[in-house]
Parts: structure tokens; C-alpha cells; sequence
């Protein structure tokens, strides 16, 4: 089995979002193996971004 693991970089130039531990990803990692997921999602802005993805597709309104 193979569990992509994803993150927002400590030290980053191109966002504002705040950043997360490399123990804190370890962490998060340990925990998802152990309840056998497929990917781990480690802060909040990965996990916005996945969501934002699930939503429906809509059209623009407007003229």
C-alpha cells in the first residue's frame, strides 16, 4: 500500500498560508497509516483545496 502524503512547506515564498511542522506532519502521517488511508491531507490549506475540488461545477452568472 502507498499513502501520498501532502503539505504545505515551513518556509515558503509564494503564500501567506500559515505553515506547519515537519513533527506535525509526521504526526499526521502516523495516524493515517495506522487507520489505513490512501493520502493525507496535513493543514488546513490542502484540505480547503480538496474540498474546493469536490464541489460541483457551476456556471457564471452574469451577462
Amino acid at each position: 500500500m502507498c499513502t501520498r502524503v501532502s503539505w504545505t512547506p515551513t518556509t515558503s515564498t509564494w503564500t501567506d498560508a500559515p505553515m506547519i511542522s515537519a513533527a506535525t506532519v509526521a504526526e499526521v502521517t502516523m495516524e493515517a497509516l495506522e487507520r489505513d488511508e490512501l493520502e493525507v491531507l496535513a493543514d488546513e490549506q490542502r484540505r480547503s483545496a480538496e474540498a474546493a475540488l469536490s464541489e460541483p461545477v457551476t456556471e457564471p452568472s452574469g451577462p
